[in-house]
C-alpha cells in the first residue's frame, strides 16, 4: 500500500527512517481523523486506510511516538467527550452512547466504567455539580517531558482562553479559568488525565503516554 509522498510501506521500514516528517504527517493526519469521526466506530484499519500506510505499521509508529495504544488513545478521547456529555447535558446515556459511536450502551458502560470506576449513570450523579469542563486532546505538539501544566498553560494561549495561577507550596495552581474562579474555598478547578483525577500538583504529572486532559469547574469534596 503507496505511503504519504508516494513512499512504499513495509514492514522492514525502520521508524528512523521517516523521522524527518512522514511519521509527523501520517500521524497528523491520522489524529485528525480520529478527531472528525470520534462520533463513529473507529477501527484501527479504518484509520490505516485513511493515511496510506499498513495496519501493523500505523500502529508501531503511533505507539513509539505517543507512548499510548491506538485503541487506548480512542477510548480516553471517548470516555472524556462522553463524561462531559454526561455532567453538562441530561441526554440518556443510551443517546451519549451513540453520539461517541458505541453501538450498544452495555458495551460502552463497560468501557466507561473501566476507565472511570464508575458506571455512567453514576458518573452523573457523583458529578451533578459541575459547571464547565475544558478538554485538552493530546495532540503532535505535546512533549514527553512536558507536565499538565505546561500543555494546558499553552493551549488556554493558543486559543485565547483566559486564565490565572498562584503559586501554592511552591508550584502554579490555577484557580481561575475563562473567568470561572475559586469561590470561597466552595468551588474551584481540578483537573482529570486519561479520566483521572492525579493526587499532585498539575506541574508535578507527566503527560507522557496520555491521551486527554480535562479541567473541571466543580463544588470541593465535602461541601
Amino acid at each position: 500500500m503507496p505511503a504519504i509522498n508516494g513512499e512504499k510501506t513495509s514492514e522492514a521500514h525502520s521508524l528512523d527512517d521517516d523521522a524527518s516528517g512522514n511519521i509527523y504527517h501520517s500521524l497528523e493526519a491520522c489524529l485528525n481523523y480520529i478527531k472528525g469521526n470520534i462520533d463513529q466506530t473507529i477501527s484501527l484499519d479504518e484509520v490505516a486506510q485513511h493515511v496510506f500506510l499498513s495496519p501493523s505499521y500505523l500502529s508501531r509508529i503511533f505507539k513509539k511516538t505517543m507512548h499510548v495504544n491506538f485503541i487506548d488513545y480512542i477510548n480516553n478521547q471517548k470516555i472524556a467527550i462522553a463524561g462531559e456529555k454526561l455532567c453538562l447535558s441530561k441526554s440518556p446515556v443510551s443517546h451519549i452512547a451513540k453520539q461517541i459511536g458505541f453501538a450498544q450502551t452495555s458495551y460502552f458502560t463497560k468501557i466507561f466504567k473501566q476507565h472511570t470506576g464508575l458506571t455512567p449513570s453514576e458518573f452523573r450523579q457523583r458529578n451533578a455539580s459541575i459547571q464547565k469542563i475544558v478538554t485538552i486532546h493530546r495532540d503532535l505538539t505535546w512533549k514527553d517531558s512536558d507536565s499538565v501544566y505546561d500543555v494546558s498553560k499553552q493551549y488556554f494561549q493558543d486559543h485565547n482562553i483566559s486564565y490565572y495561577s498562584q503559586p501554592v507550596n511552591g508550584f502554579p495552581y490555577i484557580n481561575s479559568i475563562a473567568g470561572l474562579a475559586d469561590s470561597s474555598g466552595q468551588r474551584g478547578w481540578i483537573f482529570t488525565v486519561d479520566c483521572k483525577q492525579p493526587n499532585a500538583s498539575s506541574m508535578l504529572v507527566p503527560v507522557e503516554g496520555k491521551s486527554v486532559i480535562q479541567w473541571i469547574y466543580t463544588e470541593y469534596p465535602g461541601d
